[in-house]
């Protein structure tokens, strides 16, 4: 198979050589999870680890290279492996042949290109669908069209892609009627996105697989509140979870990952949750803690307490709870004859919960209790924080070296090439300057999710921006580019009028989504300049009543 972008190669025997205690029996997870791989990986030491499934992608490019030839080898020495080791297969449809690609030209040259953009014609496509599912019939139920649909993964436009959809649909549905289409999402969590799927082809899908890049997984929950709660009320779409362990961080950091994953996904009703990465020996025994404290346990509510959350699971005594801090320590305490344990299993002395997750069990009905009360009351979990801002008329950042942000940040994005906004001082007081020569043009902000998340028009929005005026005419503007309820736009140009001292502008919004698709909510965008860089002292973000 050609393609390894999303693909794991695991080297034969990695498991078992270095866990030989935890290989004579799976664990049990307690919920189904699975490994995205290849041809030729270590299936039975997937299983060992505790997997269910697998997803193989079947490269179109590698199965046709010429039109009407097939080489089904490698995809079927991979599925019989998965079959015998005991794993579900998933196939993903995946990468068109140069023949049948939209590109032209020097593009025709680089497999990188034409591979990922969609078939010229659709019937290419169905044709090779229904190859495939009548090849498969029996052996697959689950068919994910694509891999993800971010650059340079996917090539194509929504438009392509949702007829890619379709097709496969029709195709999969005609060879086994039992089978089930999944949705590729981009890299992230693109609420955008999805909304535009579930309305405009929410009939030829059944299943949402997420796949999370470079987040906590706690940015997860207020998006999947998001989706249970507003998105799929009236579906009966499932969710999967996608998730790269090293996307996320150092191997150190991959047990701690994988109990959060799982406690979240548990919490949230996830389908399946797939590994994107090898099941190194941490990540087994994490998945081993996890089932063997969590089990079968149902999934009772959560706790809150200044930065910590805990997931409580359990209908009575004993539970079990998973609980973390997103920053320094949280007092979350239980009732009960507790255990406390590592991602990895060992013995922990109690205390406050830091942000390595810790696993309790034995936790008593009076915790349980007050979990299901919270759940009751509060809703679906939203991440911990220090400060709320849900009931507040607008939220601000004063701009400097260390800046003065109160519910609107901008400091986490510093670290940007693009974005590494240079302090400077005028007149006494302190601002941030673009450096076009530098390319550093950008100034990112983040609304507090608890002030504006995922708008979809319950209220309009107002931006405004403190910046100093020209020192000349006509050589200095900006304008934003924000997450809107269509994706990422741009507002008009605003010219910077001349004046030594600072000017206001304001920007109005009806569109606005603030959902973090690409991690920001706005950036301030001073691309345009060539003779003078932009200085910004203060914005803020208002909410406005609609009419």
């Amino acid at each position: 198979m050609g393609h390894r972008v999303i693909a794991l190669t695991v080297a034969a025997g990695l498991l078992l050589a270095s866990l030989p205690s935890l290989a004579a029996v799976a664990p049990q997870v307690s919920m189904p999870v699975g490994f995205v791989a290849a041809g030729g990986a270590d299936f039975a030491g997937m299983r060992s680890a505790g997997a269910t499934s697998v997803k193989l992608v079947a490269d179109w490019s590698a199965i046709e290279k010429e039109k009407g030839q097939f080489n089904w080898e490698a995809l079927d020495r991979a599925v019989a492996s998965s079959s015998r080791a005991g794993l579900k297969v998933v196939l993903v449809l995946s990468y068109t042949p140069k023949w049948a690609s939209l590109a032209t030209g020097v593009e025709l040259n680089d497999p990188a290109i034409y591979s990922r953009q969609p078939s010229k014609r659709i019937g290419d496509w169905e044709a090779f669908v229904s190859a495939t599912a009548a090849k498969y019939k029996g052996q697959v139920r689950d068919w994910q069209v694509w891999t993800a649909l971010s650059l340079p993964l996917f090539r194509g436009t929504d438009r392509e892609y949702l007829a890619l959809l379709r097709a496969a649909r029709a195709k999969t549905k005609a060879a086994d009627p039992s089978s089930r289409i999944v949705l590729a999402t981009p890299l992230g969590l693109d609420l955008i996105s999805i909304r535009k799927a579930v309305l405009e082809a929410g009939d030829a899908f059944d299943v949402i697989s997420l796949s999370p890049r470079a987040l906590a997984p706690e940015a997860m929950l207020r998006p999947l509140g998001v989706l249970r709660e507003r998105l799929l009320t009236r579906s009966m779409k499932r969710i999967w979870i996608e998730w790269d362990t090293r996307s996320a961080g150092e191997r150190q950091t991959w047990p701690a990952q994988v109990i959060k994953v799982l406690a979240i996904a548990k919490a949230f009703d996830v389908e399946q949750v797939f590994w994107a990465a090898e099941p190194a020996p941490g990540v087994e025994a994490a998945m081993q803690t996890f089932g063997a404290q969590v089990g079968g346990r149902p999934f009772a509510g959560y706790l809150l307490a200044e930065r910590g959350i805990a997931f409580l699971f359990g209908d009575g005594e004993p539970g079990a709870a998973v609980a973390w801090s997103t920053a320094g320590d949280a007092p979350l305490k239980f009732d009960g004859d507790l255990k406390v344990l590592s991602p990895t299993g060992e013995t922990k002395a109690a205390g406050s919960v830091g942000t390595e997750p810790v696993v309790f069990a034995g936790v008593g009905a009076g915790s349980i209790a007050e979990a299901k009360r919270t759940l009751v009351t509060r809703g679906l979990p939203v991440p911990p924080s220090a400060q709320d801002f849900s009931e507040t008329a607008e939220v601000s950042a004063r701009l400097g070296r260390s800046n003065v942000e109160r519910g609107l940040y901008n400091m986490p994005f510093r670290g940007r090439r693009n974005g590494a906004v240079e302090p400077v001082e005028i007149a006494g007081s302190e601002a941030v300057r673009t450096n076009s020569a530098k390319e550093i043009v950008f100034i990112y902000f983040d609304v507090d999710d608890s002030f504006l998340f995922y708008i979809d028009g319950r209220s309009a929005v107002e931006i405004s921006i403190e910046v100093h005026g020209a020192s000349a005419a006509q050589q200095l503007g900006f304008n934003l580019l924000y997450d809107s309820m269509s994706g990422y736009r741009f507002t008009s140009w605003q010219t910077v009028e001349v004046k030594d001292g600072w000017v206001t502008y304001t920007f109005a919004f009806t569109d606005a989504g603030f959902s973090n698709t690409w991690g920001w909510d706005f950036t301030i965008n001073a691309g345009g300049n060539r003779r003078e860089d932009l200085t910004v002292r203060s914005v803020t973000v208002r909410k406005v009543s609609k009419p």
